[in-house]
Order: C-alpha cells, then sequence, then structure tokens
C-alpha cells in the first residue's frame, strides 16, 4: 500500500496544481484575424471579441470587473490584428469611441500557452487622469504613465517592458 500510494503521490500533486490554475485556452483562432479588424465577422459570423476562447482567456487574464467594461467597449476604432512571427498575437481597440486616446485595450494573445495578457488605459473623461494597468492572471497592475505605448510603432513594446512570459 505504502508503494502504490508513493507511486500515486507525484501524479495527485502535479493534478493538483493544474486543476487549481485557469485553463489554457486554444487560441490559434486569433490566427485568421492576422491583417483583419478584430470586429471583423472571420468566424461562426462572430468577431475576434466573441470567440468564446478569447473571451475565457481574456476572462482570465482581466479578472471579472476589467472583462465585462470590456464587454460593454465601443471596439471602435481598431487596428489589424498583428502577430511577431513566434504565435504572439496583437488586438487594439478603443474602449470609448469618444475618448480612445485616453480609454483603449491591447490584448496581447499567446497561442503557444493559450494565455492573454491586457494593456488597460482608462481615463476619467476627456482631459481628465489617465490610468494603464496590466491586466494578467486576473489581477491589475499599475504601470507608469503612458505605459500602454498609445501611438507606439512597435505594437509589442509594452509587452516586452511589463508582460509574463507564459
Amino acid at each position: 500500500m505504502k508503494k502504490l500510494l508513493k507511486n500515486l503521490l507525484p501524479g495527485a500533486v502535479i493534478f493538483g496544481f493544474c486543476w487549481g490554475g485557469a485553463a489554457a485556452q486554444d487560441l490559434h483562432v486569433v490566427e485568421q484575424w492576422k491583417g483583419k479588424f478584430p470586429v471583423d465577422k472571420v468566424i461562426d459570423d462572430k468577431p475576434l471579441w466573441d470567440q468564446p476562447v478569447v473571451q475565457a482567456a481574456m476572462r482570465a487574464a482581466m479578472g471579472e470587473q476589467y472583462f465585462a467594461l470590456s464587454q460593454k467597449a465601443a471596439h471602435s476604432p481598431e487596428a489589424p490584428v498583428t502577430d511577431d512571427g513566434n504565435g504572439i498575437f496583437v488586438a487594439w481597440t478603443c474602449i470609448e469611441g469618444a475618448d480612445c486616446s485616453g480609454n483603449n485595450m491591447t490584448v496581447f494573445f499567446d497561442s503557444a500557452s493559450g494565455n492573454a495578457q491586457v494593456c488597460w488605459r482608462s481615463s476619467e473623461g476627456i482631459g481628465g487622469k489617465v490610468q494603464d494597468l496590466w491586466l494578467s492572471n486576473g489581477t491589475a497592475r499599475p504601470l507608469p504613465i503612458n505605459g500602454c505605448g498609445v501611438g507606439e510603432k512597435n505594437p509589442f513594446a509594452s509587452l516586452k517592458k511589463f508582460g509574463s512570459a507564459k
């Protein structure tokens, strides 16, 4: 009996760690939006934001509060989805069209790990205080001013600076 328990214990410990964490998603569907806008209806007549695996990855990254806000987003204007050539895709959209520079999100999808990370910018109205946050694993981390890199030529700059390898 001791030998059986000794052999089963490592597997049970690993199972416990995996079961307790958020399940990774198969984000290879994001590849189909490369060069297209996230609002384009590419799969099942739905935009990127309405794909179940995308929503699950975003919910896991953002937590319930920010995920709910993202679902109410204007999603206009947007930029075409791009990739880094290594399975990381980036989608950018406005949260509020009337104040896009102060209210937007950049979502980084890692198709290999199935995880997402989000750079979230929100403001207190036009001309109001702007706050940038890094959303990952359901938690929000404040970033320095302009941390989300609006206007940057490299769409992956904030991921490289603030993101975590999965």
